[in-house]
C-alpha cells in the first residue's frame, strides 16, 4: 500500500502543488463558461469577469448558469453557500494566478462557526479544491451537504474541517446516487467525516480520514467501492450499518480505537487492507445472517498471523440473543499491502 503520509505531508502537498485530479467534468474547461471570484476585488465593479470578479461565491452562483465554471481565488469566504436545483453540471475549483493576487493561502470557505458550508440541491457538481472549515457543530451541521434527490455529485482534492460533519449525504427512499469523493483531506470533524445513508454505487476513494468520531459510516448502502483510503486516529474508522455488495480495498487502518465495523452486512468483499495499532479492535462484526457473509482475504493484521486463515471477533444476533462467533480472513498478508 502506497500511503502511511504524515498530516503535514498532506497538507504541504495541497498548498505547494494542488491538486493532481481533475475530475470528468461534463465539458472540458475551455467549453465552459467561466465566472470568477476573488475577495480582493473590494471596490467592485463587480460582473464575474476575469477583470472584475465578484467578491462573495454566492454572487457567482446566482448569476451562473447550468454547466458554467466557477473559479475562487486565493483567500477567505465568510459565507454559507447554496447551489439551486436548477443549476445542474456546475464546478466550483481553485483560480490559480488571477491578474491581481493579494492572498498567499488556498480559497478558505469559512463557516463562522454556524450552519453548512456548502448545500448542493443540484445534480452533477463538482466541487475541488476548496478548504471546507469551521461550520456548526449540531444536528445537520456540515462542511458539505447534499440534498436528497442530488445525483452524480463529485468532491475532490478539497481541505473539510472542524464541523459537526464533513460530507452528509442523506436519501429518504433507496436509490443509486452515483456520488464520487476523492482525494480530499477529512479532519477534526465532531461526529462523521463522510455519512452516506440510503445512497448505493458511490466511490470513495483515497480520502484521508483523522481525527472524527466516526471517519466513514454507511447506513443501509448498497454496492460502494471504499478504496485506499487512510483511516487515522478515528474512534472508528470506518463503518457500514447494513448493506450489501460494498467493496472495502486496500485501506489503511491505523491508531483508530476501532478499524473497520460491520452490522448486517451481506456478500461484501474486503480485501487488501491493512490494520494496524488500532488500540481496541482492528475489526468486528455483528450479524444476523451466516449465508451470504461477508469475504474477507489478503488483509493484513501484522506478521505475527496464521498464514491460511484469521479469526475475527464479532456476535450472531438469534432472537435478539448476541452469540459470540467468528469470521475468517483467508489467507491474511504477511506484508503490508
Amino acid at each position: 500500500m502506497k500511503r502511511f503520509l504524515s498530516m503535514s505531508i498532506v497538507m504541504l502537498m495541497f498548498i505547494s502543488g494542488i491538486p493532481s485530479i481533475v475530475i470528468n467534468a461534463s465539458e472540458p474547461l475551455s467549453l465552459r463558461n467561466i465566472v470568477y471570484v476573488n475577495d480582493d476585488n473590494i471596490a467592485g465593479p463587480w460582473n464575474g469577469s476575469e477583470q472584475y470578479p465578484y467578491r462573495l461565491i454566492q454572487d457567482a452562483i446566482d448569476h451562473a448558469l447550468s454547466h458554467d465554471s466557477i473559479l475562487v481565488a486565493n483567500g477567505t469566504y465568510y459565507e454559507h453557500i447554496i447551489i439551486p436545483t436548477h443549476l445542474n453540471n456546475l464546478e466550483i475549483k481553485y483560480w490559480n494566478n488571477p491578474p491581481i493576487e493579494v492572498d498567499t493561502f488556498l480559497p478558505q470557505l469559512n463557516g463562522n462557526g454556524s450552519g453548512t458550508g456548502i448545500s448542493i440541491l443540484a445534480s452533477d457538481i463538482i466541487i475541488s479544491q476548496l478548504t471546507i472549515t469551521n461550520c456548526g457543530q449540531e444536528g445537520r451541521d456540515a462542511c458539505v451537504y447534499v440534498e436528497t434527490t442530488a445525483s452524480g455529485i463529485q468532491i475532490s482534492n478539497n481541505i473539510i474541517s472542524s464541523s459537526y460533519h464533513g460530507i452528509w449525504i442523506k436519501r429518504d427512499i433507496p436509490g443509486e446516487t452515483n456520488h464520487i469523493i476523492k482525494n480530499n483531506i477529512i479532519t477534526n470533524i465532531t461526529q462523521r467525516g463522510i455519512s452516506l445513508v440510503l445512497c448505493d454505487s458511490n466511490k470513495i476513494q483515497e480520502n484521508t480520514i483523522q481525527n472524527c468520531t466516526w471517519g466513514v459510516y454507511l447506513h443501509d448502502c448498497y454496492k460502494n467501492d471504499i478504496s485506499e483510503n487512510l483511516f487515522e486516529n478515528n474512534t472508528e474508522g470506518l463503518v457500514i450499518d447494513i448493506g450489501i455488495e460494498n467493496r472495502v480495498i486496500s485501506n489503511d487502518f491505523i491508531e483508530n480505537k476501532y478499524g473497520f465495523g460491520t452490522v448486517g452486512t451481506r456478500s461484501s468483499t474486503v480485501n487488501k487492507n491493512n490494520f494496524i495499532d488500532n488500540s481496541i479492535s482492528d475489526a468486528y462484526f455483528i450479524t444476523f445472517n451466516v449465508w451470504n457473509a461477508d469475504i474477507w482475504s489478503g488483509n493484513y493484521w501484522g506478521r505475527l498471523v496464521f498464514p491460511l486463515m484469521k479469526p475475527i471477533p464479532g456476535s450472531f444476533v438469534l432472537a435478539k440473543i448476541n452469540l459470540p462467533w467468528l469470521k475468517f480472513d483467508f489467507f491474511p498478508s504477511q506484508s503490508l499491502n
